[in-house]
């Protein structure tokens, strides 16, 4: 799957995002993935993927639970 990274970028209205540019979700820290509701399984599972290599933790917090 490809993730658009930047909403201005996303002429045909499919980036999973809801915010835009997610750096400025950063806190401390953590990083806050605003999603669109519809498309937040698929995303979140991606993000999930790309963490797990680097060592980083991807926590789901409607879930409450860690993603892996």
């Amino acid at each position: 799957m490809a993730v658009d990274p930047d909403l201005t970028e996303d002429e045909d209205d499919t980036s999973p995002w809801s915010t835009d540019p997610l750096i400025n979700e950063a806190r401390g820290p953590l990083i806050y993935f605003l999603m669109r509701w519809s498309m937040a399984v698929e995303v979140s599972a991606y993000a999930a993927g790309v963490a797990s290599p680097m060592g980083l933790n991807c926590f789901d917090p409607q879930a409450r639970q860690l993603r892996r």
